[in-house]
């Protein structure tokens, strides 16, 4: 029984070789690569610097027809942020001086904060299109369904859909106050963020690691992480023409630093039309140039 028992563990050592063998990878490699790929009429390879990926995004939000309908028939609630900043300008005509609509930001460490003598704009609340005088929670607390709060957050994982807000304020600040609403289904929260950004943690774990924490130091804030909701540069082009957007670099030199290059991919019309989008917001200038 014993001499039984050894031979047939042989064979099965054997058979799990087999499986693992070079020649089987080499199968399993040949099988993958021969998944057929789609073949687009058009690839073309376009540049976004930060402030360019803002103001792209902030046009693609205005473009966007769930904004549109509730920009006619409801509610929509601009929090502060810097690509907010860009929302604004395009959604309410926001004239305020750069950095005044911003409330928790990161600068460089060896730099002073650049916004630290500006007085704060409020958050900007839109009924039925026109800019209104009601306050962020009031206005959080008459929210339907349907309404929506847009609120940027400070790392991105597109592949989860993940995004995850830094809280600095004792009671969790400006997230915190509209997730009592949009977690019970009362409003629906986007986020607007570029994929500058990105990060491939898992950023509910993240979270766990830095909220349960008791050896937490005053530099470090806690995190606030959701999924599902996030809106990047690739669900603003997909507004204006019907391609696939792929990232191909990041980062850069000479101003392209935390820049992405994206691919598009299509039908040559449809990527023309994605392209001219672009060509339009090319060469916008740092978020903290002053507009004339």
């Amino acid at each position: 029984m014993e001499l039984k028992n050894t031979i047939l563990l042989a064979a099965l050592s054997v058979l799990a070789w087999g499986c693992n063998s070079p020649a089987s990878q080499k199968q399993q490699e040949t099988e993958s690569h021969t998944q057929p790929v789609k073949d687009y009429e058009t690839l073309s390879t376009v540049r976004l610097t930060v402030s360019e990926s803002k103001r792209l995004i902030a046009k693609g939000i205005a473009a966007n027809k769930e904004i549109q309908n509730r920009l006619k028939h409801g509610m929509v609630i601009i929090t502060l942020g810097t690509t907010n900043t860009y929302i604004a300008e395009e959604l309410a005509g926001l004239q305020a001086p750069r950095g005044s609509f911003v409330t928790g930001r990161i600068f460089p460490a060896s730099k002073e904060d650049f916004a630290k003598d500006l007085t704060r704009h409020p958050e900007i609340v839109m009924i039925d299109g026109k800019v209104t005088d009601l306050s962020y929670a009031d206005a959080l607390a008459r929210m339907k369904p349907e309404d929506i709060v847009l609120k940027g957050a400070n790392m991105l994982n597109y592949a989860k859909r993940q995004a995850a807000v830094c809280m600095g304020a004792p009671d969790g600040g400006t997230v915190a106050r509209l997730r009592k609403y949009t977690d019970q289904g009362k409003g629906r929260w986007i986020i607007p963020i570029g994929l500058e950004k990105e990060t491939t943690q898992d950023l509910f774990e993240l979270q766990k690691l830095v909220n349960n924490s008791a050896h937490r130091d005053k530099s470090t804030v806690r995190l606030n992480a959701s999924q599902g909701n996030v809106y990047t540069e690739i669900e603003a082009i997909k507004e204006f023409a019907d391609i696939d957007v792929f990232i191909t670099a990041k980062g850069g030199v000479d101003g392209a630093e935390g820049g992405v290059s994206l691919l598009l991919c299509g039908s040559n019309t449809e990527v023309q039309k994605a392209q001219k989008v672009i060509q339009a917001i090319l060469g916008e200038l740092a978020f903290t140039h002053q507009p004339a």
